[in-house]
């Protein structure tokens, strides 16, 4: 009975052992296109060898069931459109790609897909502010191959960019980090100026108005 019990306990340690290795070992791409009033649509794609799972279809925080990996990016604030889970077999690898939309990017951590993003989108002094920061992570931070996997954001925003610590690419913006960088909170920022022009659509009203104004009082005057 006792050496039963050592035997459970060692295969209890090796599973829990063996899982968190696994945690680590998915690449993970996101595009977002955001607008104005912080909703919008956005596009996730993972994946991972398939030599990873011969315990199931869970990797960590990462589902590569269907019906799973719909229930961790839905919520109140989130829509899944379109889902598709793919074996590729010419380099062994699975593959989920998610497509959503959401109402408000300030939510957006209401769904347990992305509990690991702070993110807020507010009024700045050069127009509108979107920061998303990353939470550490350093279980996946640690694995001996952190470095090998890949982890990239994209932003395309509503209006001009002003400033961003990302790679500018008109009106989009491009973060490029792998596994082992996620040891402390990334934190990506992106200003861009105010979107529709309604200020200088409310001047040129006024400028509009007086002109009309001044020749209406000219032509009185005339008279």
């Amino acid at each position: 009975m006792n050496n039963r019990f050592k035997l459970i306990s060692v295969l209890t340690v090796f599973i829990f052992a063996v899982s968190i290795y696994l945690a680590g070992c998915v690449n993970y791409d996101q595009q977002t296109t955001l607008k104005e009033d912080g909703s919008g649509t956005m596009k996730v794609h993972y994946w991972s060898g398939m030599k990873n799972f011969s315990m199931g279809t869970t990797l960590g925080k990462f589902e590569f069931d269907e019906a799973k990996a719909k229930d961790k990016y839905k919520s109140s604030n989130s829509d899944v459109t379109s889902i598709k889970v793919e074996d590729k077999l010419d380099d062994s690898t699975k593959h989920v790609y998610i497509d959503l939309t959401f109402k408000d990017i300030n939510k957006l951590s209401e769904a347990k897909g992305f509990e690991s993003a702070k993110v807020t989108w507010k009024e700045h002094a050069d127009g509108m502010e979107l920061k998303y920061i990353l939470l550490q992570d350093t279980s996946a931070a640690k694995q001996m191959s952190a470095s090998d996997y890949k982890v990239t954001y994209e932003f395309t925003m509503p209006s001009e960019i002003v400033s961003t610590n990302g790679n500018k690419d008109g009106q989009t913006v491009k973060y490029s980090y792998t596994l082992a960088d996620l040891g402390k909170d990334i934190e990506m920022t992106t200003v861009v100026k105010k979107a529709g022009g309604k200020l200088c659509g409310l001047i040129g009203m006024a400028m509009g108005t007086m002109l009309i104004g001044f020749a209406y009082y000219s032509q009185r005057r005339k008279k």
